[in-house]
């Protein structure tokens, strides 16, 4: 509503004040809901795989993102349906200008207009006054409207797909940054276990050199391989450290100090059955949202075709008009003239018009079939790009077959190996005890021993991870979670 009015710098002045102190106070309440929304839950304790899934889930901010453009949206769609709803439109006006003017004129920026002059001339200022009601519905837009809306439908499917492929795909790097984490998090203690190992060994040689019953290289090789030792528990700690703060990144959480439970990852091998190598019915996010942008560009197309088509509206306006100018001529064959406000701003003539209008811009018949050609193609690179990641997924799904046989073939060979190094390292460690063997052989044995523990360790996290990644490829994470 516009209203012109005199002499009000004061109310425009508590006008700006009001607007101005609402808008702070908004920001402010924005600004709380932002940091409250912000401000990750850091667990506690140690915590599982879903846990860490859930987490990544409500707190990463690029999955905060989608879900913003999914509501943004879904907003949209909402904003479309009420542009085809009855456009209302008031107005009012309050003026004070010369009389050389037909009764009630009023200015422009909506008001209905108003035609005719004086008959006679005088620049005597009055006021005038005028306000108006002016309504427009599109009752019939031959179509154009359905297709506005499944255009918009459409869009917000594309971004809740969007949404689900992003999820699921950090829900893939989640699940392997936590597996990552426990394989450096049991390397530590593999090769702390390791070091406490070669400094008990050193203690014992160590003694033995001082008697002289063990020669003094000995002590200067047990010496070396305790360095090692520490180098290897070090090296250990530090990846341990990165792959915890990969992970913690991935949670949206702001430390890296957290505590992972380790649940059945080493306490069991995964069952690979049939049913793991067999492909789902389930369909992978990242088609649904390959085949929803096919979808979303031929909504689209038809879109665009509507546009060659008419609109049928409803229009109709009432107004009335006020002036301090009269409608009736005194003696001297003028139009007297009221410069008062009380005369001007009371409405002394109303009026009304209804009707329909019908609009068709023809040019749209050219315009639309070469927009039409254009997003035509569009749906063709959709079509391709959908075909392509088809292509991809049927790779990766034949390349997670064999690397989930390849990881269950080394997760059932590695016991047999470290089996035979714990029993090489007992029976080198005896032998050396009773003078048989030299420090090399023992040596040697510790190293073998200690590659086998690693080795038992990551033969049985790859194994799980090469589980993640044909869940990956069929698109549902069940199958791991479900053995856990």
């Amino acid at each position: 509503m516009l209203v012109y009015l005199p002499s009000s710098n004061l109310l425009a002045t508590h006008c700006r004040s009001l607007v101005l102190l609402v808008a702070g106070l908004l920001c402010l309440a924005g600004h709380q809901r932002v940091v409250a929304q912000t401000t990750p839950a850091v667990p506690t304790g140690p915590f599982t795989l879903t846990q860490a899934l859930e987490l990544a889930r409500a707190n990463y901010p690029a999955l905060r993102a989608r879900q913003a453009a999914v509501a943004a949206a879904a907003a949209d769609v909402r904003t479309t349906r009420t542009n085809f709803l009855p456009q209302i439109n008031l107005q009012a006006q309050a003026l004070h200008g010369t009389s050389n003017q037909v009764r009630g004129a009023a200015l422009g920026g909506g008001a209905i207009p108003v035609s005719g002059v004086r008959p006679d001339f005088s620049s005597q200022a009055t006021w005038t006054s005028q306000g108006g009601l002016l309504v427009e519905w599109p009752v019939l837009t031959f179509g154009r409207y359905r297709a506005i809306v499944q255009r918009a439908n459409a869009a917000t499917a594309q971004a809740q797909a969007d949404y689900e492929q992003e999820v699921f795909a950090h829900q893939v790097q989640v699940a392997d940054a936590f597996m990552l984490a426990l394989v450096a998090q049991k390397s530590v203690a593999l090769q702390s276990a390791n070091l406490r190992r070669t400094r008990a060994l050193r203690r014992v040689i160590r003694a033995g050199a001082l008697s002289g019953i063990r020669p003094g290289i000995d002590s200067s090789t047990t010496n070396a391989e305790n360095s090692r030792a520490q180098l290897q528990f070090l090296t250990s700690q530090q990846q341990a450290l990165q792959q915890r703060m990969r992970l913690a990144s991935l949670l949206g959480l702001p430390t890296q100090n957290i505590q992972l439970d380790s649940m059945e990852f080493y306490t069991k091998l995964p069952n690979i059955g049939p049913a793991v190598y067999a492909d789902t019915t389930h369909t992978p996010p990242i088609l649904r949202l390959a085949k929803q942008r096919v979808r979303t560009s031929e909504a689209e197309a038809t879109r665009l075709l509507m546009n060659k088509r008419p609109t049928l509206s409803l229009v109709g306006a009432t107004w009335g008009r006020g002036s301090g100018i009269s409608n009736r001529t005194g003696t001297d064959g003028t139009y007297p003239i009221d410069p008062s406000l009380g005369a001007g701003l009371p409405f002394k003539a109303y009026n009304y018009v209804v009707g329909g209008a019908l609009t068709w811009n023809v040019t749209e018949l050219w315009r639309t079939k070469y927009a039409a050609g254009a997003q035509q193609q569009r749906i063709e690179q959709a079509k391709a790009e959908y075909d392509q990641q088809v292509l991809l997924l049927q790779t990766e799904r034949q390349n997670a077959v064999l690397q989930l046989e390849l990881a269950d073939q080394t997760a059932q060979e590695a016991p047999q190996q470290l089996d035979a190094a714990q029993r090489a390292y007992v029976q080198a460690k005896a032998r050396y005890d009773a003078g048989l063997d030299n420090l090399v052989v023992l040596t040697q044995a510790a190293v073998v021993l200690n590659r086998a523990e690693t080795d038992q360790a990551l033969a049985v996290n790859n194994l799980w991870r090469a589980l993640l990644l044909r869940a990956a490829t069929n698109g549902d994470l069940r199958v791991l979670l479900d053995q856990l």
